[in-house]
């Protein structure tokens, strides 16, 4: 190094030793400040929960590594000073907490405080709660009856004890504190006598006793036991009365109480969904009751205690117990990264779980979070924005369920910008600091060098920049953000730090990049086709890093899009809603809201309204905070705001046919400052008061909230799953935003049960979950088949295509459409062959009559072997034997004259027989008239002959 300063100008040479000596010292400094993993708080013994009488000492104890880590003390979140302590009867030996005299100013909740350079932690709470025990409610002497034999069951209501009071019995003038003989002193206070005869007749009479206060309390009354002696008697359950629920912690011992009585002595039986307990392994029996040693979280469920003897039935004498396994929380913290650089966010999950659901309280070196712009706390999730050095040290998840505490940490470390670059490296015009991106290695220019130690007088970051770019672009890949700076507080501006991301629920990692404070454009490559994205930019001075400006664009479809022919008549309606606004703070009382608009359905947009809505109860009002904003501006700024309230904005836009649907509702934005403290988390959740199926897919639900303290809210959660299923992940969550109170859930399986309940929610948190309602879907309808047709059109359809099931209904179709075409065919055949017929023998006779006046037709039988067809009148008028000769003339009596025929001399006598037109009735009617022909003497037998041949053809025919 030497040689090479020898050939250096003396100035450049002095300039080289003071930079390389200022970087030396300033490593060591970074060095000499950063801590070690090894200077982080992590505890070894927590303080427990104490139950102590008023005047008696109590001793909460507290270790933690490093040995160095300094222990305080704080009572309901209020540190514990020195002097205040010594006021109390407080002291502090070896980080442990000593109360010497307890009394009611130092009952409460205690935490612990573990601090290093790295940061703090709060340990779990402590509840320190005076000992006490109430007297006993006035109560009626009992009159217990139970058959001899049996098992009988003395009740003690215990009164309220802090802690569980101890159950003592007087049995025949002594006192029981302990099972002895057949006396049984259950975990619930009963007493049981097991085998009970008349010796066990008499009173009995209970008390209380307080381990800690050492207080012993009688009961107002004694109960009386009789015994009865029955010849037979159906099983029955004296014990307990009814179904009840019992909640029991996770390893506590489990005791279900079931006490049956008959004659003769029942038989008890347990069973779990289905399941006959006397074969599991995890169960034992005392007498006719249940005992679990170590309650697992399996062991929740409906037990079914069922007793039988023989007489009645079984179903008759039966009782439940619904048992709820609580599981103390467990909590395990998770953080994208542990170094961040400044101006960046990250981002913690809290991973926890317990029965019942536990709540979560957020910390930052031992001190409570509350939602703010920069702190986000959404479900199990917080998100620190814009980081800076204040927001380095420790931070805790703490989980709560009434059932126990857990608590878990993990370090936050933030680096400058400065910290990354090569300080050593020396300051020359062709050569500049350039920075590495903390998350993504992108492309960088060089920082303007101005030396921040030689500027004098008042300056302030700079103001957020004014982002040009337009919201879209075409391409598929690749944005080009552009911008123009604001006041730059009064020192040039550095550098701009741009970060972007991919929007969305998750939103993706955000991609970090600095450029030169002279350049004002750069290019955003490797993005994703038809992707919304986010950028926040800030402008970085001797002051440090300024407001950020937001904006939100949105990337091409990619490729060549095919074109479309235009419609004649375009549709005439207002814009499309603009994306969902994004909010950032821009002072302490103005928030920025920044869109991105949609099409404008062929007509340009002319404007932007913003409208906000105020979120400090239910049924507020939306009201506009600016209008008319020329379309050029997507970004406002919104003043006046309240502090300490929270807001909601959306933005329409406005075209010459109107103005489009509000665009989705922004996340909420509460102003802090002015000293009122952010929204406390909900207590209570809703209650669901209706819900029904609406169809195989849906449920309606209806529901009531009432606030707690005036606690405002943001809407709701609706949680659902199958009832058949046992695992929390399969919740599905619906979001209720505003303070409508019933909500269609979608999408469901048919004829399928599902649990659900429901939370609150606003910026503080979630509620505890409500009522748990069971809901099934109706079931699906079955489709009725189709009509069957009688011949369809050959040829492709469209209609449905036939199924195998069809087949016999075609077949059936087909035979009774044949039968029917036969039918229909040979009744002309026979009409054709009865005229065919009658003409042969008209023309064997005499031509027919020439006009026929009805369809009545007479056939006249000549007696001398001749026949004569012709047609008749039915008159009314004319007598029966009038004869109608082919000439048209007739004479009275059927007697014809005498004609000079061929072969005929005499009178000829004839008989008519009148027939209807149909030929089968012309048949029947011709055969009978002629059978009675045949059977007259009179007639020869030639024209007998002749009368059966004539038959016979009409028959053939």
């Amino acid at each position: 190094m030497s040689g090479l300063l020898d050939w250096m100008p003396w100035e450049r040479k002095l300039r080289i030793r003071v930079l390389c000596t200022v970087g030396a010292v300033m490593l060591c400094c970074l060095q000499g400040g950063a801590t070690t993993d090894d200077d982080v708080p992590v505890f070894i013994e927590e303080p427990l929960s104490v139950v102590q009488k008023l005047g008696g000492s109590v001793t909460l104890r507290c270790s933690a590594l490093p040995s160095t880590a300094n222990i305080s003390w704080r009572l309901n979140g209020q540190e514990l000073v020195a002097g205040d302590s010594e006021d109390l009867g407080l002291s502090v030996r070896l980080g442990s907490l000593f109360i010497h005299a307890l009394s009611n100013v130092t009952v409460g909740r205690y935490q612990c405080v573990a601090s290093t350079s790295a940061g703090a932690c709060a340990s779990v709470p402590s509840n320190v709660t005076a000992a006490k025990l109430r007297d006993f409610e006035p109560d009626d002497q009992q009159e217990i009856e139970v058959d001899e034999g049996n098992t009988a069951v003395i009740e003690c209501h215990l009164p309220e004890s802090q802690p569980k009071a101890e159950v003592r019995y007087s049995v025949k003038q002594e006192w029981l504190e302990t099972s002895k003989g057949n006396y049984l002193i259950m975990p619930s206070g009963n007493l049981q006598i097991a085998n009970a005869t008349q010796e066990d007749e008499g009173p009995y009479k209970c008390a209380a006793y307080n381990p800690v206060t050492q207080e012993t309390k009688n009961s107002t009354s004694a109960d009386r036991l009789r015994i009865r002696r029955s010849t037979a008697e159906a099983a029955r359950i004296i014990y307990p009365p009814d179904s009840r629920s019992i909640m029991v912690t996770k390893g506590q011992r489990l005791v279900l109480e079931c006490v049956a009585s008959g004659i003769p002595t029942p038989q008890v039986i347990w069973a779990k969904d289905g399941l006959d307990l006397r074969f599991h392994n995890n169960t034992r029996f005392l007498l006719s009751n249940l005992l679990i040693d170590t309650a697992s979280e399996g062991d929740s469920g409906i037990y079914v205690c069922q007793a039988d003897n023989g007489i009645g039935s079984p179903s008759s004498a039966m009782v439940q117990y619904d048992v709820q396994v609580f599981e103390p929380p467990q909590v395990r913290l998770e953080m994208q990264q542990q170094e961040v650089v400044w101006g960046d966010t990250v981002r913690f999950t809290c991973q926890v779980r317990g029965k019942p659901t536990p709540s979560l309280m957020w910390y930052h070196n031992a001190q409570p979070l509350r939602g703010s712009p920069r702190h986000r706390l959404q479900g199990r999730t917080l998100r620190v924005s814009n980081v800076g050095p204040q927001d380095n040290g420790m931070y805790q998840c703490m989980a709560e369920n009434g059932v126990g505490s857990s608590q878990a940490s993990a370090r936050l470390l933030t680096i400058p910008t400065a910290a990354k670059l090569p300080l050593l490296r020396p300051l020359s015009p062709d050569k500049v600091l350039r920075e590495q991106a903390p998350q993504k290695p992108v492309a960088t220019s060089p920082v303007l060098a101005v030396d921040c130690s030689e500027l004098h007088g008042h300056f302030s970051p700079a103001e957020a920049p004014i982002i040009l770019s337009l919201p879209q672009t075409r391409k598929s890949d690749f944005y080009e953000l552009t911008w123009k700076p604001r006041h730059d507080g009064g020192t040039p501006v550095l550098e701009y730090i741009i970060k972007y991301r991919k929007a969305g629920d998750p939103p993706g990692d955000w991609t970090v990049s600095s450029i030169s404070g002279a350049v004002h454009k750069l290019g955003l490559s490797r993005l994703q086709p038809s992707t919304l994205y986010e950028v926040e930019m800030a402008a970085k001075n001797c002051a440090g890093l300024g407001q950020p400006a937001m904006m939100t664009f949105r990337t091409g479809k990619g490729g060549k899009v095919p074109r479309t022919p235009r419609p004649p008549f375009p549709r005439l309606s207002p814009p499309e809603a603009p994306d969902r606004p994004t909010v950032s703070t821009a002072s302490e009382t103005s928030a920025y809201v920044t869109w991105i608009p949609r099409g404008n359905r062929g007509f340009p947009i002319q404007s932007f309204r913003v409208e906000y809505k105020k979120l400090r109860k239910a049924g507020e009002e939306w009201e506009v905070a600016v209008e008319n904003i020329p379309p050029s501006r997507l970004s406002v700024e919104i003043t006046s705001l309240e502090k300490g309230t929270t807001y909601k904005f959306r933005v329409l836009a406005v075209n010459v046919l109107g103005e489009s649907p509000p665009s989705a509702p922004s996340k909420p934005y509460t102003v802090m400052g002015g000293g009122q403290p952010s929204n406390p988390r909900p207590v209570d959740g809703p209650y669901i008061t209706y819900n029904d199926a609406i169809n195989e897919t849906s449920i309606i639900l209806k529901w009531t909230y009432t606030p707690v303290s005036n606690t405002s809210i943001y809407g709701f959660y609706i949680f659902y799953r199958p009832s058949d299923s046992d695992n929390d992940s399969d919740y599905k969550r619906d979001v209720m935003e505003g303070d409508r109170y019933w909500h269609v859930i979608t999408d469901l399986q048919p004829e399928t049960a599902y649990d659900i309940k429901m939370q609150c929610f606003n910026e503080g948190g979630e509620s505890e979950f409500g009522n748990v309602v069971i809901q099934e879907t109706k079931a699906r309808p079955h489709p009725r088949p189709p009509p069957e047709t009688a011949s369809q059109e050959p040829g492709p359809s469209n209609g449905p295509v036939p199924r195998p099931s069809d087949l016999p209904y075609l077949i059936v179709g087909v035979v009774l459409g044949a039968l029917v075409f036969i039918i229909v065919a040979f009744i002309p055949f026979c009409l054709w062959r009865a005229w065919a017929k009658q003409k042969q023998a008209t023309d064997l006779c005499f031509p027919a009559v020439v006009t026929p006046v009805s369809s009545c037709q007479y056939t006249m039988v000549p007696l001398q072997g001749m026949a004569l067809v012709g047609r008749c009148p039915l008159d009314p008028h004319m007598g029966p034997t009038h004869t109608i000769y082919p000439n048209g003339e007739y004479v009275p009596n059927g007697k014809l004259p005498a004609q000079h025929l061929p072969g005929l001399c005499q009178e000829v006598d004839y008989m008519p027989v009148c027939t209807l037109s149909s030929p089968m009735e012309d048949v029947i009617t011709t055969m009978s008239s002629e059978e009675s022909l045949l059977q007259d003497e009179n007639i020869s037998s030639n024209v007998k002959q002749f009368i059966v041949k004539g038959t016979r053809d009409a028959v053939d025919g």
